[in-house]
């Protein structure tokens, strides 16, 4: 089996995620994306491989998912397990993670977060720098919680949820999925699915008018 360990998306979030990497300890070869410009390109003094076709010369490598987008970030773990890949957790070590916590594959955890008893992260979440997810917290598939965002206790999120920057969301409540919550917001009442809410409470102001998309093209 392959021991190459790279980031999937050589954008900003990649260079993070990567530094992540860095601070635990593990080596990491390089990048992948899918931007041909970037092909042959280095970031942080790696190189950075065209995604697809590394993937197929190098089966059963390990991969981090650096795509801060979520739909292109589930996009970018169906590509690695096309090829036979696997997604790996990455976990800054000043991040305080309980024992009890349930972490699925391709999650990125940054400096400083807290995960508190019996909170489950689902696969290819973010739980961005500082933010908090307390006990018996549920975060969905690919959601991603920014920087400095509160969860409460037994609060809900939502499959593709995202937050902004020092989003809050008090006990028990409920994000639904594809949800985009605004920065800085207050969120004291249950949100549906597909809708955007901002502000100190946080209300409803707009509804998407479909779920999530697809991308075309992979960019970290």
């Amino acid at each position: 089996m392959s021991d190459l360990l790279v980031v999937y998306g050589a954008g900003g979030h990649g260079k993070v995620v990567a530094e992540i990497l860095f601070a635990s300890g593990r080596r990491v070869a390089g990048f992948l994306d899918d931007n041909p410009a970037l092909n042959g390109s280095s970031v942080l003094d790696l190189p950075v491989f065209a995604a697809a076709e590394w993937l197929q010369w190098n089966p059963r490598a390990y991969v981090a998912l650096g795509i801060g987008n979520n739909a292109q970030r589930e996009n970018a773990s169906h590509q690695v397990r096309k090829f036979g890949g696997t997604l790996v957790v990455a976990i800054h070590p000043t991040a305080a993670v309980a024992r009890s916590a349930k972490i699925a594959e391709g999650v990125v955890i940054m400096p400083g977060a807290a995960l508190n008893p019996d909170c489950q992260v689902g696969e290819g979440a973010i739980i961005n720098t500082g933010a908090i997810v307390e006990h018996d917290v549920r975060i969905g598939r690919y959601a991603h919680l920014a920087p400095r965002c509160v969860t409460g206790g037994a609060a809900s999120v939502g499959d593709f949820a995202q937050f902004g920057m020092g989003a809050v969301v008090l006990a028990g409540k409920q994000i639904g999925q594809n949800a985009v919550i605004g920065a800085g917001a207050v969120v004291i009442d249950d949100i549906p699915d597909n809708v955007t809410a901002s502000g100190v409470p946080a209300r409803i102001h707009s509804q998407k008018r479909q779920t999530r998309r697809r991308a075309v093209r992979l960019r970290g």
